[in-house]
């Protein structure tokens, strides 16, 4: 089985990675990918989930996180999952 690229984002997911990999803080990630334009939101959203698996939710804004629609539904459901991998 190949690897699927969409022919219009063939880069999207390095620059996701690239992302994380340099990434010294959470808002700074997510801030940086936004102000490079093309495929913000996926990007974003990729940055945001392992930059915040690697820091921990204490270190995410609370101000962000206060914003988010169904944040802790997010949280508990995220709990569950990580309960299990223990």
């Amino acid at each position: 089985m190949g690897v699927l690229l969409v022919p219009g984002l063939p880069s999207a997911f390095q620059a996701a990675l690239h992302g994380v990999l340099t990434a010294k803080q959470f808002e700074t990630a997510i801030r940086d990918t936004m102000s490079c334009g093309g495929c913000t939101c996926s990007r974003a959203s990729f940055i945001g989930a392992c930059v915040g698996a690697q820091i921990g939710l204490e270190r995410i804004p609370a101000s962000w996180m206060s914003k988010t629609l169904r944040c802790n539904s997010v949280l508990e459901k995220a709990k569950k999952i990580t309960k299990h991998h223990l």
